[in-house]
């Protein structure tokens, strides 16, 4: 047998690679609009209080943002590579 892969694999692999990188992209937005919801919350709080408060929205950013770069680190098991 051919271990070579097809012209076909290869093309339909970079267009999942692409696809997938636009999906991640998007998440990264999606993000970046938590951030801005996030923070624009905590912000009017603390002109509210007329105080300086902790920024809570760090948290969450933190946790959503190291799912993300985990998601991309993450090994792709054969099922989801199509190989």
């Amino acid at each position: 047998m051919d271990d070579q892969p097809k012209p076909a694999m290869r093309i339909a692999d970079r267009e999942r690679d692409r696809k997938d990188l636009r999906e991640w992209l998007d998440e990264w937005r999606y993000w970046l609009g938590g951030a801005v919801i996030m923070s624009a919350i905590w912000g009017i709080g603390c002109f509210r209080d007329h105080e300086l408060t902790r920024y809570w929205p760090l948290f969450p950013l933190g946790v959503w943002a190291a799912v993300l770069v985990a998601i991309a680190l993450w090994p792709r098991s054969e099922e989801e590579s199509g190989s």
